[in-house]
């Protein structure tokens, strides 16, 4: 172990509030973690001189004011740092994860789809669980659980995908279809946006794209495409010389404007008329947690929706068929009994 990761793993000894350092213990600890035979009274002493040292310099003027910011507690038999909100290497204490937290929160504006949320949610549970290092004794599971992306979410293709963005390259996509008879495909055009989307299996990385066949091409909302950043076998860059012509009005975030969730079929956004039932519970919730930005109050029972008739939108209406009931478009209203019926049929 090396001067530097050893002072790493000093510094989080002494963010770890309930850790009684001394000399004896941390020779304990990084015998019993890092297979280190020995660690003197000197080594320690230099150890801490040097924190020290990096302390003053990220917090002169708290250390011109409070003199050592490490000191030692006779009764407690310990070292320890005089504020629980500092670090000798730059890290996110608590406090710096809550700040961080509070403007991202402030400016959800910025982020599309409530992923501002997800992120102030993320940070504060940060925060909550380093809270837990107080405790002597700890459970044998996590106390928080989010949202996984795991391996599947295609997150490694991110940063080339968003340089060919910002650049407007041309790129190569060879993408895979779900099902186990796909082959992989080749193709060429001009990535546009990443979005994620989490479709109640897990949470994915998607980008929209648009595909170009000859060297000079309009990027239009009608000619997208999506892929799944987790079916990308391979991305390149593309020496095909090409011009395109984006108009200054153009977002590709529009491609989504009339779907509820993100695929998009070929028809046009319809009105839906939606009839809440008496006592449900679901009355308050879609007037403080609008379904859709088109959403419409009507009166106590009833709201409207502006979208596309697809199988998210259908899916959804099911899940929530014992409180939500479909008055207008016919068709789908008469969609929505028959597959109830089916489902009805299959408990008989």
């Amino acid at each position: 172990m090396n001067t530097t990761d050893r002072l790493k793993e000093l510094n989080n000894l002494f963010l770890r509030k309930t850790f009684p350092l001394r000399a004896a213990t941390v020779s304990d600890y990084l015998t019993e973690h890092f297979d280190q035979l020995s660690y003197s009274e000197r080594s320690f002493s230099r150890d801490l001189k040097a924190l020290k040292e990096k302390l003053a310099e990220r917090y002169p003027s708290l250390e011109e004011t409070e003199g050592d910011l490490i000191r030692y507690s006779k009764s407690e038999n310990r070292f320890y740092y005089i504020r629980d909100d500092i670090s000798a290497f730059p890290s996110f204490s608590d406090k710096e994860l809550d700040q961080i937290a509070s403007i991202i929160d402030f400016n959800k504006h910025l982020f599309t789809g409530g992923n501002g949320n997800g992120i102030v949610n993320k940070l504060r549970a940060i925060s909550l669980e380093n809270n837990l290092l107080k405790h002597k004794e700890l459970t044998n599971w996590p106390a928080i659980e989010l949202i996984n992306e795991g391996d599947r979410s295609g997150s490694e293709h991110l940063k080339f995908l968003v340089d060919a963005i910002a650049g407007k390259r041309l790129i190569e996509i060879s993408h895979k279809g779900l099902a186990a008879t796909s082959k992989a495909k080749t193709v060429t055009g001009l990535p546009l946006l990443i979005k994620e989307y989490n479709n109640g299996w897990y949470t994915g990385w998607y980008v929209v794209f648009q595909e170009i066949s000859d060297s000079q091409t309009t990027i239009s909302l009608d000619k997208l495409r999506l892929f799944a950043l987790d079916r990308i076998e391979s991305l390149r860059l593309s020496q095909t010389p090409h011009k395109t012509r984006i108009h200054p009005d153009f977002r590709p975030s529009d491609f989504f404007k009339n779907s509820l969730g993100l695929f998009r079929g070929v028809r046009a956004a319809e009105r839906i008329l939606i009839q809440v039932q008496e006592n449900s519970w679901i009355k308050e919730y879609v007037t403080k947690y609008p379904i859709h930005s088109s959403q419409k109050i009507l009166d106590a029972h009833h709201f409207t929706l502006s979208l596309e008739i697809n199988q998210e939108l259908e899916n959804f209406l099911l899940r929530y068929s014992t409180e939500l009931q479909v008055i207008e478009p016919a068709h789908l209203r008469e969609k929505m009994r028959a597959t109830l019926a089916i489902a009805l049929s299959l408990y008989q």
